[in-house]
């Protein structure tokens, strides 16, 4: 009998343990489900509230709940990329650094919780936006003058993504606007290491075949060899002139105006023959008109003019006839080389 007893207990404890786990699994789904309909409506932080109680309910369930809890693990880490996406919405309508930080950290939180359900769908997805949301805060904060803050803002794109060519472009321009003291729109300080970013963009771009922004990083710094070797010419700071204007050329080396420039820089330092050199050089590659073409004869003619070339000269001279440069080169052919004639 007492046997039979304990048998009989032990039914009745199974029998009423039936409909509690069926009201466990019951209670599991419709959280589930809620947390569907709550995403559906994006009301995302409902939703996941949802599908945390979901899985803490299959968790408690054990080898039941184990369908469950897939479903719950698998739907958490696209709810946080779906919210994160809606913050980024937000910072579409109003484009404060306030509302960009608010969406670098929703991203992180898609990663931080992907990871820990080990997510392989929205997380790389994820950790790629990352580094283009620094880098949008650092064009931001660029625009507004706060160039230590943009430059923290444009390394952690970086360190984020070292194939981010553009992000090294970026702060190639950072240390330009840094070492433009006077702000002329020409670097004054750290030439070096804007070229070494510049640099570094071209060839990370080569690299991973972002052929236009290869050409854009290549012609800027083209483009800033040549100002500052230019203004140091005009200075008279010939020799550093020279030395700027030649590193020019390793950027684009049929550039017609740092040719120019280079013939303008050697006459000045008395070096003729260099003159004669790249005016030649810069005649050859400029595509312009004779007024374009005017500033480079001037040149020439110089040149000549120096080695006691006067027939060269003149006819030099003759072809700097056009534009601003036509007064200083009829004086030099009138009453400096007694030329025959000027053209009309």
């Amino acid at each position: 009998m007492k046997v039979l007893k304990q048998i009989s207990l032990a039914l009745v404890a199974a029998l009423v343990a039936i409909p509690a786990l069926a009201q466990t699994q019951a209670e599991a789904i419709t959280a589930f489900n809620k947390g569907y309909e709550e995403a559906q409506a994006g009301n995302y932080d409902a939703a996941i509230e949802a599908y945390q109680q979901a899985l803490t309910i299959a968790n408690q369930l054990g080898p039941e709940g184990e369908e469950i809890k897939g479903k719950a693990e698998n739907q958490i880490p696209v709810v946080y990329f779906r919210k994160a996406a809606g913050v980024y919405q937000n910072f579409q309508k109003n484009r404060s650094i306030e509302n960009l930080d608010a969406t670098i950290e929703a991203f992180k939180e898609v990663v931080e919780v992907g990871n820990k359900f080990n997510d392989q769908r929205v997380v790389p997805r994820a950790k790629g936006n990352i580094p283009r949301l620094y880098y949008s805060k650092s064009v931001l904060l660029y625009g507004n003058d706060q160039l230590e803050a943009a430059m923290e803002a444009v390394d952690e794109a970086i360190n984020r993504n070292s194939n981010y060519a553009t992000a090294y472009y970026h702060k190639a321009k950072i240390i330009k606007k840094q070492g433009d003291t006077d702000g002329d729109g020409i670097i004054d300080e750290k030439i070096d290491e804007a070229m070494q970013w510049y640099d570094r963009a071209i060839q990370v771009a080569e690299t991973v075949g972002d052929d236009d922004l290869a050409e854009t990083a290549t012609e800027a710094a083209h483009d800033e060899l040549l100002a500052v070797g230019t203004r140091a010419s005009e200075s008279g700071d010939v020799e550093y002139a020279i030395e700027m204007l030649t590193r020019a050329l390793n950027y684009n080396d049929e550039s017609a105006n740092v040719y120019y420039r280079l013939a303008e820089a050697h006459n000045k330092a008395s070096n003729p023959e260099e003159a004669i050199d790249n005016a030649n050089q810069a005649l050859e590659y400029e595509t312009g008109g004779r007024t374009d073409k005017a500033k480079i004869y001037f040149e020439l003619g110089f040149a000549h003019q120096t080695l006691g070339n006067k027939s060269t000269a003149c006819d030099a001279f003759t072809n700097a006839l056009y534009g601003p440069f036509k007064s200083p080169a009829e004086h030099k052919m009138e009453f400096e080389l007694k030329c025959d004639s000027t053209a009309e």
